[in-house]
């Protein structure tokens, strides 16, 4: 190891130790949608925006904005140039090459190096070794937490500049906030995988140890304020999201619908256990496997449907299983709207019956 990696690796380990002693006191909670954007707080204290809200700002610089998105998303200006980015990332980002190598320092990889073109083979072995200098503090666990974040503030900027609408903005920082909550355990786990995962970043894309260096340092000052600060201290005051116990845990036995496609769920349904009364087949979104429909109690305001974190997406398999009795309307053609009788069957809505 160099003499500056040395120093990186120092000054992060010095951070775990911090964590280790460390007494945070009682901690605020944060609703999903609030802990999905306190994810980006690292680069919203970089970048002096907002770390709550959908946009990231209220009086944005539009031009510099977006020529600071193009720049990230490597010539983003539009909608599908932004999605088709951040599937890349998340499947083939930071956190899914260090599985690759993880893969191989534990003597199962993922795939036939030799296989590989010798210009690949050299590339891939320099990225494992310098990789190599994390494993000590992240673990299995990587660097997910910088794809996260940083595609997460992407959605914002994109969201911001409308290259995408709220409805897609929306589900894909869930999507990306689902994988942080999959891999990580609170805060503090979360950061140390952050600026290790940045410091891998900066190496891959210049090979230069200064600008590593000097990403780490900038990283760590602004986790100083998120932990230790009187005026920033996000991640010492919120608590780590916990996932809401959907459907009292209830899980699918049997193939009953599609596992691919999925549909939207209203939390009166999957937390508080009322029937499904209410079901609309809406156009899917194309960018997702999206069957279209919508479960709903029936009994939800407009304020409650216009909070994200109310619905939740499940596949269709999951609701067939728990409800039965959506199965002989799961074909209907887009713009279906039906409702409960009081005989417990769906019936067609007689104003769409009348269209």
């Amino acid at each position: 190891m160099s003499t500056i990696m040395n120093e990186v690796i120092r000054d992060i380990q010095v951070l775990q130790s911090r964590f280790e002693f460390a007494q945070f006191g009682e901690k605020k909670p944060l609703n999903r949608g609030d802990f999905s954007i306190c994810l980006t707080a690292v680069h919203s204290i970089l970048s002096k925006t907002k770390p709550v809200g959908l946009a990231p700002t209220d009086n944005p610089n539009m031009g510099k904005l977006k020529q600071h998105l193009e720049h990230k998303t490597r010539g983003g200006k539009d909608k599908q140039t932004i999605v088709n980015y951040l599937a890349k990332v998340r499947h083939y980002g930071c956190g899914r090459k260090y599985f690759d190598f993880w893969s191989y320092w534990n003597n199962k990889p993922t795939f036939n190096i030799d296989e590989l073109k010798e210009e690949n083979r050299k590339r891939f072995e320099e990225l494992m070794e310098f990789a190599h200098n994390f494993e000590e503090i992240v673990g299995a666990k990587g660097f997910i937490a910088w794809d996260v974040a940083e595609s997460i503030q992407i959605a914002r900027e994109a969201y911001l500049c409308e290259y995408i609408d709220e409805r897609l903005a929306t589900e894909i920082i869930a999507d990306f906030s689902t994988m942080a909550l999959k891999t990580y355990k609170d805060w503090t786990d979360f950061a140390l995988s952050y600026v290790c995962g940045g410091c891998y970043f900066i190496y891959e894309n210049t090979g230069n140890e200064e600008e590593v260096k000097n990403m780490c340092k900038t990283i760590l000052d602004a986790l100083e304020q998120l932990f230790f600060s009187e005026h920033n201290d996000i991640w010492s005051k919120y608590a780590w999201y916990k996932p809401k116990n959907y459907f009292n845990g209830f899980k699918p036995e049997k193939e009953l619908a599609s596992k691919e496609l999925g549909c939207y769920v209203t939390d009166r349904i999957s937390m508080d256990g009322v029937p499904i009364q209410y079901a609309e087949r809406q156009l899917p979104n194309p960018n997702y496997p999206d069957s279209g429909w919508k479960f709903m109690a029936g009994d939800e305001t407009t304020d409650y449907l216009g909070n994200a974190n109310n619905i939740g997406i499940f596949t269709l398999n999951h609701i067939a299983n728990y409800d039965k009795t959506i199965l002989p309307i799961l074909d209907a053609p887009v713009g279906s709207v039906y409702v409960r009788n009081e005989m417990g069957d769906f019936v067609l809505r007689e104003s769409e019956k009348n269209n």
